[in-house]
């Protein structure tokens, strides 16, 4: 027999997902028979499959100790590149994530990620990377050549609250784009997004069809270039907002509307493309998260209510926006 104490990382599990993490080596076919078996108690009693762990309970297995435990730190993160933080503190990284770089591995070969940054980050503040059963985890994704603002949660209760929050909607998601064709100064535009994961596209549907997701993307004109002779069109600048998170719904939806982003190899226009990479240096899509707003919370991140962190457009961006739109300092 031997014992776990509960830490915050555990807090509002429940017992049997916390014990799939920690006994690696259990199915759960046998996890679930050692509950049968009354060989798992909580604070010395009986406890059932469903019920949530809190801090400082202490979890009793009759059953002998894994060698390997999910309570043995990770290894040493390798060293990486520097993050570019905008903002830390004990529970959360805010940091500015360059387009090309992945934020979770897609392949065992893929070395450097934002969360590899991020871990090793971590390691060099405090020594270790992980507790019990948690390692630090991404809130909310970008793809790999979309830049700007990723959230990094450093502990179980902060990743928990941060995604009950994205998913009520409590935290407001910017980004600024631009796209062909004049737009108009502001809108709402919904439809439905149905994702084909083999070919990693997403389509539209005006109408629901039985397989697609809902979309609502709000957008606000910035500016409209003057026509490129090259092209024939104008270009508009948009701060754009998610109010639903889908893979894929800026492009897609702006896409669908006959205004495809400049730069986007997936859904854009290669004409538009090549132009924008041979006169500007544009290799991919110009599409930047530079901006989250907390707004209803949930209470475990009370403190970040009403607290908005920006990034700056890199450098390249930002000279494509000044000679466009004649905007600086974006």
């Amino acid at each position: 027999m031997f014992e776990i104490r509960m830490t915050e990382n555990e807090s509002g599990q429940r017992v049997d997902r916390f014990l799939r993490k920690y006994l690696k080596e259990y199915t759960l076919g046998d996890i679930y028979k050692l509950f049968r078996k009354n060989k798992i108690k909580l604070n010395g009693k009986r406890v059932k499959e469903n019920q949530m762990l809190s801090e400082g309970d202490l979890l009793q297995l009759y059953v002998e100790k894994p060698e390997a435990e999910a309570g043995q730190d990770l290894p040493v993160p390798k060293p990486g590149k520097s993050l570019d933080v905008i903002f830390e503190d004990e529970n959360i990284i805010i940091v500015n994530k360059p387009a090309g770089l992945l934020t979770h591995p897609d392949k065992p070969v893929d070395s450097d990620t934002l969360i590899d940054r991020a871990l090793y980050h971590i390691y060099k503040k405090k020594g270790t990377v992980q507790s019990e059963t948690f390692s630090p985890a991404v809130c909310n994704r970008l793809d790999r050549n979309t830049g700007g603002i990723v959230m990094v949660a450093k502990n179980y209760k902060t990743l928990k609250a941060v995604n009950s929050t994205i998913r009520e909607r409590g935290v407001q998601k910017l980004y600024l784009c631009i796209v062909a064709g004049k737009m108009e100064k502001s809108g709402e535009i919904k439809a439905f997004i149905k994702k084909d994961e083999e070919s990693n596209t997403s389509s539209i549907q005006d109408t629901y069809k039985g397989d697609g997701k809902e979309i609502h993307t709000i957008f606000r004109t910035l500016g409209v270039s003057d026509t490129i002779m090259e092209l024939g069109m104008r270009f508009s600048l948009l701060e754009v907002e998610l109010v639903t998170g889908r893979s894929h719904q800026i492009r897609a939806h702006l896409a669908s509307l006959g205004h495809p982003l400049a730069g986007d190899l997936k859904y854009g226009e290669r004409d538009i493309n090549e132009c924008f990479r041979k006169q500007y240096g544009l290799k991919h899509q110009f599409l930047y998260a530079y901006k989250v707003a907390f707004r209803e919370v949930h209470q475990d991140i009370g403190y970040l209510k009403g607290k908005n962190f920006v990034s700056r457009l890199p450098e390249n961006f930002a000279k494509i926006a000044g000679r466009l739109f004649g905007m600086e300092g974006i």
